[in-house]
């Protein structure tokens, strides 16, 4: 992990015996914030090797714009994916976290499949749940 993703306010943590990455917003969280997250979470070898997410953001305060946030999706993460997807469960309390979720989900449609819950328990079940892909033509 480098210096500046141990003082992000975004964390993980990869659980490859599970094969799931666990990650937690806590604080507040700019696009600036998370554009650092994402190129250093997106060069990390097990985080692209798992490419099967937990998202918890109901500690966090999120002030990203959609403009933002579709920005970050086409020139940071859509980059360092290439043909990879990925399966992303977010969890949320608040109804700004659930828009932004939304939102992340429609930009990420091209490589992720996404659901939102506001039960920790029923993420990690339906992560867990086999599914069949919608990419057929990018096997996972």
């Amino acid at each position: 992990m480098s210096d500046d993703l141990a003082k992000s306010p975004i964390s993980y943590v990869v659980d490859t015996a599970v094969g799931v990455i666990f990650e937690v917003w806590d604080g507040t969280v700019t696009a600036s914030d998370l554009s650092q997250f994402w190129r250093d979470y997106l060069s990390d070898p097990e985080v692209l090797e798992v490419r099967t997410t937990l998202v918890d953001l109901r500690k966090a305060t999120i002030k990203i714009t959609g403009n933002e946030m579709r920005d970050l999706v086409s020139s940071v993460v859509q980059p360092a994916l290439g043909s990879r997807t990925w399966r992303t469960a977010i969890v949320v309390d608040r109804p700004v976290q659930y828009g932004v979720s939304r939102q992340y989900q429609v930009f990420a449609e091209y490589y992720s499949t996404d659901c939102i819950f506001y039960e920790t328990d029923e993420a990690l079940a339906w992560l867990l749940k086999p599914q069949r892909t919608r990419f057929p033509s990018h096997p996972e």
